[in-house]
């Protein structure tokens, strides 16, 4: 094999430029990227290190600053918290004793933790201090078009720039009457979504998590039910692959979806975590350009699912394993009291293509033992008065989207043409509306994979879906309620219910595989 160049000077937008098209730059991208198409394929990472010798670091927390003028205005006249946030270069430790340039806010990779509160609005000032445009969504966020972080030309943060994202934090259906709390999110995160550079950005480290709180979660905390602030904790899972000096490798001409080689967890290489023996909250993101995660522990103990996606779950599920997708999220509580010293949370996941892992959805290819991610180290005796949580407590409530209320149906088939990535047959055009709901009203989408041996996660904005069946039967009971990223397998179908409350104007769905994402697998809705 003859050496790989550290980066590849041609992005796909520079390849756009010049006039190929999309189709255009998906065909070159197969010639000049084809031996990138599997894992294997790629150089590995050159540098040996041993596994579990720095600790898992935890993401600080975002400090709100003193007000600014903005143009932000919030419906309720509440004076909202006021963020400035960053986006620059640094210097950090990912591999052991290897210093890595990455692109992060605030130069943290991952970024700083926003931390909101139900019924008080933010305003977070997005500075970029890099050399590539940007914009950032909240993932999970119900909120304004403008504030959407939309991969539109008239949406991104050019160099030297800043943009103010308009947070409301308010219950969704609150613009017509009191909003539904049952709706209200725990777990969003927030990461670039820039035009055909989404993947690139994410992978030079621009994500970080973005919670939200309210009286009914907190009201779970103070009662013991959940565990406390300082044993709940955020863990971004990734993977990376690097050059022979520390540097970042990454291939934008991957149309399959990159694959890195060195699974990384909050921003560190395979890291160990020192617990006390209680429960632990783990929010757990799959934060990959496009490698899926199948979650055990090496224990074989299991987890208790609170959360799915953005919010928590109506009761707690006891889940032997659980399969996370690319921006999937999973809340989960690990009861460490009988614990052995040691547990790893390994990835029994097998998948060396960015097309996806062998298998279909419902018996993916698997190895056990798994890779080992994180390496919990088990201290101490039992600890007494320890949180309550067990499988089948009560969370919070799940308003379910009736049939009755459907007013339309609407399908959209993701498959492939010329070497890119369409829906419905026809390539992305931020310029067309492929769905015009209206506000107020709820419809069915059907959505189907199409495109052969590709898996696809699906990502709606703007609001939560509720998967009514999945290949024609009932979803699983952790699927069953508010999601914002459906999975499709090869050939899967998914029908789900979306109503669509307060914001009008532009908004996408589109595959958070992050390469499919830069190739335009997207549709434009329009909320009028």
């Amino acid at each position: 094999m003859g050496a790989w160049p550290k980066t590849i000077c041609l992005s796909r937008r520079e390849l756009i430029k010049l006039g190929f098209g999309f189709a255009g730059a998906a065909a070159l991208g197969e010639i000049a990227g084809q031996r990138a198409a599997r894992a294997d394929d790629l150089p590995p990472t050159p540098i040996q290190f041993t596994p579990f010798t720095r600790e898992l670091p935890i993401p600080p927390t975002l400090a709100p600053v003193a007000p600014f003028a903005t143009d932000c205005q919030f419906a309720t006249g509440t004076i909202p918290n006021f963020y400035t946030v960053l986006m620059r270069k640094a210097f950090t430790e990912i591999i052991p004793g290897m210093q890595t340039e990455i692109w992060g806010y605030e130069g943290l990779y991952p970024g700083p933790t926003i931390r909101g509160r139900m019924g008080q609005p933010d305003v977070v000032r997005q500075v970029n201090g890099l050399d590539v445009e940007t914009s950032v969504h909240q993932h999970g966020g119900h909120n304004p078009s403008n504030s959407d972080g939309l991969p539109f030309q008239d949406q991104l943060i050019f160099p030297g720039n800043f943009k103010d994202y308009c947070y409301p934090n308010a219950s969704a259906g609150s613009s017509s009457g009191a909003g539904d709390p049952n709706d209200n999110p725990t777990n969003a995160w927030y990461h670039d979504h820039a035009t055909d550079i989404t993947g690139q950005n994410v992978f030079h480290g621009l994500a970080g998590f973005y919670l939200i709180t309210d009286a009914l979660e907190e009201g779970l905390i103070s009662s013991g039910k959940l565990p406390a602030p300082a044993f709940d904790v955020p863990l971004v899972l990734q993977d990376r692959r690097f050059n022979a000096d520390g540097s970042l490798f990454y291939n934008p001409f991957d149309h399959d979806g990159f694959l890195g080689d060195v699974f990384v967890a909050n921003g560190k290489a395979q890291p160990f975590f020192r617990v006390q023996r209680r429960k632990y909250r783990f929010r757990i993101l799959a934060g990959s350009n496009a490698r899926m995660f199948f979650l055990r522990l090496s224990s074989d103990a299991p987890f208790l699912q609170i959360g799915n996606d953005t919010w928590l779950l109506p009761f707690a599920i006891q889940r032997d394993r659980i399969l996370l997708a690319m921006a999937e999220r999973a809340d989960v509580v690990v009861d460490f009291h009988d614990a052995p010293d040691v547990v790893f949370l390994e990835n029994i996941l097998l998948q060396d293509s960015g097309r996806g892992p062998g298998g279909d959805l419902q018996n993916p290819d698997v190895q056990i033992p798994g890779t080992p991610l994180v390496k919990f180290v088990v201290e101490g005796p039992n600890v007494a008065n320890d949180a309550t949580i067990q499988a089948g407590d009560l969370l919070r409530p799940n308003t379910p989207i009736d049939a009755a209320e459907i007013v339309a149906t609407r399908q959209f088939e993701f498959n492939r043409s010329e070497g890119a990535w369409q829906v419905n047959g026809q390539f992305f055009d931020e310029n067309r509306s492929d769905a015009n709901p209206a506000v107020g009203s709820a419809e069915r989408w059907i959505l189907k994979n199409g495109a052969g041996g590709w898996w696809h996660p699906i990502h709606i904005h703007l609001e939560a879906h509720q998967v009514q069946s999945f290949n024609g039967q009932a979803p699983p009971v952790y699927n069953s309620f508010k999601k914002d990223t459906t999975l499709l397998g090869p050939g899967d179908e998914a029908e789900v219910f979306i109503r669509f409350r307060d914001h009008l104007g532009r908004f996408v769905m589109h595959c958070h595989n992050l390469e499919h994402e830069d190739m335009r697998m997207m549709v434009r809705f329009d909320v009028r």
